[in-house]
């Protein structure tokens, strides 16, 4: 699904139980804080090492709540669903972490993913900019559509025809070649994946794949604030129509992404009543000023070599300033032995030029 950055509380003035409850859980007040850790990606995973995989606490009740109803229809139903429960987990997760890397490829910050009911939440920093904000968002459905040639091959290999690869994802074929289980989880496996793929891609919701991709390309010629006014809109309209389509079909996930995708874009159309109008340009678009109209094209190189030199600068000042947010956050939570060497050393210099500048 989208990305969002995330800002942690500061914590004074809790009581004993609230700061031994920090242990485990993010922040403790927000929705999406309560989660439980996972997993933290090793050193010697390049590009993803020390991403952070929380559970929100949701996800685990409906999963457990799933897991006894398919126990109650017997030995086999539990067999089929606690298989294709991990599987999906595996393919969201493998989805976030594309985001991440992308994210980190194009010079941002990722550190955290959440897992919960209605899919994945990938916390990614890119910088602000049309190109790497679209990478960092393609990064996701770029991993589907890997496993598509991948999955498929194997599904060919297990006895599977071309229809089994290529079907209208409202009406799959049956798998008429399943005759052991590895082959009904090798279908299942490359059917919802193909579902992942195609409903973030083609969905153009808000913060969904789809509408942020949206949003992203129109931000190349119409600038950040339009294009996401744009964005936000469709995304409402769109968020109608799949709770429609949800409550029609019966399906609940359906339904709770459609109000979870409703309520991000209204809230975001919010903030953008509040946010300063600025031209085009104010954005960098990696494509310099040309194309976005007569106010832009009056202004002076100069002028505009000097704003965007500013920008870059409060960009690099913003993304330090949140690493070391972030770092301080860390010693709140787990102390200032879990620091790493480079984080230990990022404190000091920033520490040093804070006295500097006092």
């Amino acid at each position: 699904m989208g990305f969002q950055d995330r800002r942690y509380d500061s914590g004074e003035g809790d009581s004993a139980f609230r700061r031994a409850m920090r242990r485990f859980f993010i922040g403790g007040d927000g929705f999406f804080s309560w989660s439980l850790p996972l997993f933290t990606v090793p050193r010697f995973v390049r590009g993803l090492d020390g991403i952070h995989v929380r559970v929100h606490i949701l996800y685990i009740l409906v999963a457990a709540t799933e897991l006894l109803g398919s126990l109650r229809q017997g030995a086999v139903a539990f067999q089929y669903v606690a298989p294709m429960m991990v599987t999906l987990f595996v393919l969201v997760l493998l989805h976030e972490f594309g985001h991440c890397l992308a994210c980190r490829l194009v010079g941002g910050e990722a550190d955290q993913i959440l897992m919960w009911p209605l899919g994945g939440l990938a916390y990614c920093r890119p910088p602000q900019r049309w190109l790497p904000a679209l990478i960092t968002t393609i990064g996701g459905p770029a991993v589907n559509l890997l496993l598509i040639p991948i999955l498929g091959g194997a599904l060919l290999a297990a006895g599977a025809g071309w229809r089994h690869l290529f079907f209208n994802p409202l009406n799959p074929p049956g798998a008429m070649f399943v005759t052991e289980h590895w082959q009904m989880w090798l279908w299942a496996a490359y059917y919802m994946n193909y579902i992942l793929l195609l409903f973030n891609v083609l969905v153009p919701m808000f913060p969904m794949d789809g509408g942020r991709i949206l949003q992203e390309l129109l931000w190349i010629r119409l600038g950040y604030k339009r294009s996401m006014e744009i964005a936000v809109t469709i995304g409402l309209v769109g968020a109608v129509a799949l709770g429609l389509f949800g409550i029609v079909s019966s399906a609940t996930r359906l339904v709770g992404v459609a109000l979870f995708g409703g309520m991000t874009c209204y809230s975001e159309r919010q903030r953008l009543r509040m946010l300063e109008d600025e031209p085009a340009w104010a954005f960098d678009t990696d494509k310099g000023y040309k194309g976005f109209g007569r106010e832009t094209a009056r202004r002076s190189a100069a002028e505009r070599k000097a704003f965007k030199a500013a920008a870059k600068r409060q960009d690099e000042a913003q993304q330090a300033q949140s690493k070391i947010d972030r770092i301080l956050d860390k010693i709140r939570d787990h102390g200032i032995a879990s620091l790493s060497e480079r984080e230990k050393t990022l404190l000091k210099d920033a520490t040093e030029r804070a006295r500097g500048q006092g």
